[in-house]
């Protein structure tokens, strides 16, 4: 009896908990606001959840999903580039390694495996340097302009309003908070580092994915992933009118990981890149 008694208070005073938060019950809110001020004042050691001498592990996926009109049907190609390194954030500079595939076209995404004329090609694979905003393949005969790392310069997201489900989530959600962005916003915010051309203007978001929902001692709050997409329609040479879906999806390590072994993969990158590069 006293257990149960135990428990209807518990609950009574949980109720009262989230009420006071400002939560529904079986809600959380996630405190997403100290990580957009830090990624709005280019504090990229919070943001990348750096190691204490500075280096951070990124991964970024950059997928460019094209579609075009021809008469019923809609043709698709895809473009994939992979980077992945270490950030030096007292020097501004990356090493990694940077991949691009690109897919054959096709009339029927769902069914793309099912197309025996479908692949997925590798155009290259290739050391990579990031340096004073521009990179650099190991092999100067390649093409890495696909590559955008860009993460480290989106100021003025705090001044973007949160989607319609806010940073309010039931507590099985993932800790996600989402940004819409009109055009002038996205012009900007992104496009102003991006430099796409295009002739419409579709919608663009941002969006971070968090490990936890509040910071603690016992299990620091870090973002693991920011998610930028985007829409648009350009004429191409042809003058055929192509629908463009960008997605940069950028993940980062722990504080943790970091520490443990992010200088000595810089060291390791950089070296590579040293040894292979042809210019």
């Amino acid at each position: 009896m006293k257990l149960k008694k135990k428990a209807k208070v518990m609950i009574v005073v949980s109720i009262v908990a989230s009420l006071l938060s400002g939560c529904g019950f079986g809600e959380k809110q996630i405190d997403y606001k100290p990580f957009v001020k830090a990624l709005d004042e280019g504090d990229m050691r919070k943001v990348m959840s750096a190691s204490d001498d500075g280096y951070a592990y990124v991964k970024e996926r950059v997928i460019d999903f094209t579609t075009e009109k021809n008469g019923d049907d809609r043709i698709h190609n895809t473009l994939y580039q992979t980077t992945e390194g270490i950030y030096n954030l007292k020097e501004n500079l990356l090493y990694g390694e940077t991949t691009q595939k690109i897919t054959s076209d096709i009339k029927n995404i769902k069914d793309r495996h099912k197309d025996n004329k479908y692949k997925e090609e590798e155009k290259y694979s290739t050391r990579f340097m990031y340096k004073d905003r521009k990179g650099y393949s190991s092999d100067s005969n390649l093409d890495v302009s696909h590559v955008k790392l860009i993460f480290n310069r989106l100021q003025g997201v705090g001044s973007l309003q949160l989607k319609i489900d806010g940073n309010k989530k039931k507590f099985n959600e993932p800790n996600t908070v989402g940004f819409t962005l009109t055009e002038s916003q996205f012009q900007e915010i992104i496009n102003d580092k991006l430099n796409l051309q295009y002739d419409s203007f579709e919608t663009a978001s941002i969006v971070f994915n968090f490990n936890d929902s509040k910071d603690t001692k016992q299990h620091p709050m870090q973002i693991i992933q920011l998610i930028i997409s985007i829409v648009y329609e350009k004429k191409n040479s042809e003058g055929k009118l192509l629908t463009h879906t960008q997605q940069i999806s950028v993940n980062f390590s722990s504080k943790k990981d970091n520490d443990q072994e992010a200088k000595q993969d810089y060291v390791n990158y950089e070296k590579s890149f040293q040894n292979n590069k042809s210019f």
